[in-house]
């Protein structure tokens, strides 16, 4: 019998909307799926995040623990105590958390040339001194005092600092290194020089003699010969100075009154913690008053993957 053709075409149909329909399951069934894979990756991320979170906060608390205890056993700070160790990367399940804390004052503070406010005849040659090592000229230094002073007055005293100028300067400590910014005579390329040679710290500080790099303590106390150095630095290596008076009298020369100290209230605090997915780096700044807790002045969380 000869296939009617009407029925042929039926079939032909019926397929066609078959593979159609398969066609738009598919489709749907993949705009459900999406979304759902979406979600959960959201809901495994937002639970990783959260998860290396608690971990940052884990590393903070470490962090005042340890320097909390330091203080009450020991009044002088040095590289060779047990805040100054280095947390070793410590696997938790899933996540792994390390950290390591250091010391604000062994770098020189720039607020420190004009402490509450007065300038520091000592500490703004020792800013000078440390502008020029790295290209930054040496008045700028004077720039910076006539900033942070309260006064506004420059610093020979015959004008205001609006005639010197151009405008009023800030009359205040610096809250950051791009604060140099707004100073006359700074660029980015000396902010940039300098941030690895200084900090800014929130009022004046004496560098610790006990932690400072060699290099600081040779542009602060030009005065001093190699021979003094030398032994200074043998000296510091076996044993870290109980007072400015153990570090001058081996150094062979007196250090400026309030330059130096033996010990720090500030420190930062920096640990990189992971959970599956998540990474960030953790970067705190800590004050350590004397008589208080140590404190979280500063805290930024950084996506570290």
């Amino acid at each position: 019998m000869t296939p009617n053709r009407y029925t042929g075409k039926a079939r032909g149909a019926a397929l066609i909307i078959a593979m159609l329909l398969t066609a738009l399951g598919a489709a749907v069934a993949a705009q459900l799926i999406q979304p759902l894979a979406g979600w959960l990756k959201r809901e495994y991320t937002a639970r990783d995040v959260q998860a290396a979170y608690t971990l940052a906060d884990a590393a903070t608390g470490w962090s005042l623990t340890v320097l909390a205890g330091d203080a009450r056993t020991s009044s002088i700070d040095h590289y060779g105590e047990l805040w100054a160790t280095k947390l070793p990367a410590t696997q938790i399940e899933g996540g792994m958390v390390d950290g390591q804390l250091n010391d604000l004052q062994s770098r020189f503070n720039l607020n420190s040339v004009a402490p509450r406010g007065v300038r520091n005849v000592a500490n703004i040659a020792l800013a000078a001194r440390l502008f020029a090592s790295v290209n930054v000229p040496e008045n700028l230094a004077e720039v910076l005092a006539d900033a942070v002073d309260r006064d506004d007055v420059v610093a020979d005293q015959t004008q205001r600092e609006a005639t010197q100028y151009g405008r009023l300067l800030r009359n205040r400590p610096i809250d950051a290194l791009t604060d140099l910014l707004e100073m006359p005579g700074f660029t980015q390329s000396h902010v940039e020089a300098l941030a690895t040679l200084v900090e800014v710290l929130p009022e004046a500080t004496p560098i610790n003699a006990n932690t400072a790099d060699l290099n600081l303590l040779r542009v602060a106390l030009p005065q001093a010969s190699a021979e003094g150095f030398a032994k200074m630095s043998a000296q510091r290596a076996q044993r870290p100075f109980n007072s400015v008076a153990e570090f001058s009298t081996a150094l062979g020369v007196a250090a400026p009154e309030g330059m130096f100290s033996v010990s720090s209230s500030y420190f930062s605090m920096t640990a990189q913690v992971r959970f599956e997915h998540a990474a960030h780096r953790l970067q705190l700044r800590i004050s350590r008053i004397a008589g208080a807790a140590p404190k979280v002045i500063s805290r930024r969380i950084t996506n570290a993957t």
